[in-house]
Order: structure tokens, then C-alpha cells, then sequence
């Protein structure tokens, strides 16, 4: 296997029209919040304009760091490394041994609820092409993990010849 093997995948780039539309559709349902809170009484147009203004900005964030983080899978070794990069900011969000994979498929074999059940769930993939998808099950500290990827194929190759070699 080789040494280190490191992938990107990163989102559907979003144009600057459509991300600017999303952006001053949020400031104008806040400006409409704070017309008909405003109508209501002056006392309830501040404290609807305050809430339209927090939520505004959580929505115009979320937009923005949903189309721009971007995620990185690294191989190394035996290693499996999965984290969200956000400019220049990585964040490791799940590290595993290729040993510890309990099972390794295809997201379409996932059973037909598509439910997570009593597993915590970590998704590190884009859009919705479910047909490159890949599902890890394994358990650390008695508690099951799930997560999704959407692995090139020599990423794949790698973590399938481990996988088949820990069975």
C-alpha cells in the first residue's frame, strides 16, 4: 500500500449571482420581519428586528460555509483521516484504523431506511451522486460510528485491499 494517499473533494462550484441572490434574499424576509413586527408595536418591531437580524446572519453563514468548506480524505498508512477545510483552517473531524472497519459498501446497499439508528453518523461528501458513495461501519469504546465518503479509485482500492485483508 502506498504511503500516503490524499484526496479533495470539494463542492459544485457556486456562482457569485446565485450566492449573492441567497445572500439578499435572507436580508430582505429579515427587512419583512421588521415591517410587520414594527406594526405590531415599536417594542416588538426592535425585538423582531434583533431575531431577523441573528437569524439572517446564521443563514447567510451557513450558506457561505456550505459551499465553500471543502473535504479531505488522507490515507496514511493504515490510517484513515477525514476532515472539513474551511479557508485555510483544517478540522479533523474522524480519525480510524483500516482495522477497526467492521464493514465497508456501497451507500446503495445501505438498508432501505437510510436511518441511522442508534450509530453516530459522519458524512464527508457533496452533492448527491450517492452512486460513488461508500459506507464504513465500526465501533470504538463500546459506541457504533457510521460514516459516507465518496473515495477515488485508488483511494477505494486501498481501503478495499485492507479491508479485505483484515477479514
Amino acid at each position: 500500500m502506498a504511503p500516503m494517499i490524499k484526496q479533495t473533494i470539494q463542492q459544485k462550484k457556486l456562482s457569485f449571482w446565485k450566492l449573492l441572490f441567497m445572500i439578499f434574499s435572507a436580508t430582505f424576509v429579515m427587512n419583512m420581519a421588521i415591517k410587520v413586527f414594527t406594526a405590531i408595536s415599536p417594542e416588538m418591531g426592535t425585538i423582531g428586528g434583533i431575531g431577523a437580524l441573528l437569524l439572517s446572519s446564521v443563514a447567510c453563514m451557513r450558506i457561505i460555509y456550505k459551499h465553500i468548506a471543502y473535504y479531505n480524505y488522507k490515507l496514511i498508512d493504515d490510517d484513515l483521516i477525514m476532515e472539513r477545510v474551511f479557508g485555510r483552517a483544517n478540522h479533523l473531524f474522524l480519525s480510524l484504523k483500516l482495522s477497526e472497519l467492521e464493514r465497508f459498501y456501497p451507500y446503495k446497499e445501505l438498508d432501505g431506511k437510510n436511518e441511522k439508528g442508534d450509530r453516530r453518523l459522519y458524512k464527508f461528501v457533496t452533492g448527491n451522486n450517492h452512486d460513488r458513495w461508500y459506507v464504513g461501519d465500526f465501533t470504538r469504546s463500546g459506541d457504533r460510528y457510521r460514516f459516507i465518503i465518496e473515495p477515488n479509485e485508488v483511494l477505494l482500492r486501498a481501503i478495499l485491499s485492507a479491508y479485505i485483508k483484515e477479514q
